[in-house]
C-alpha cells in the first residue's frame, strides 16, 4: 500500500509538465517515469531497511 500512495503523490505533482497541451508520447513518458521512480525507491528503501 506505500508504494501505490507514493505513486499517487507523485503524479499529484505535475512537476514542469503543462497537462493542457499534451501529447500521448509525452504523457506516457512521464506516467513510466514516475512508476519507475517510485519502484526504484521502494527498492532502495527495502534494502536499507
Amino acid at each position: 500500500m506505500r508504494i501505490e500512495n507514493e505513486m499517487l503523490s507523485r503524479f499529484n505533482k505535475t512537476s514542469d509538465v503543462k497537462m493542457d497541451d499534451i501529447t500521448l508520447s509525452q504523457e506516457l513518458d512521464f506516467f513510466f517515469d514516475n512508476v519507475m521512480d517510485t519502484v526504484v525507491d521502494f527498492f532502495k528503501e527495502e534494502v536499507t531497511a
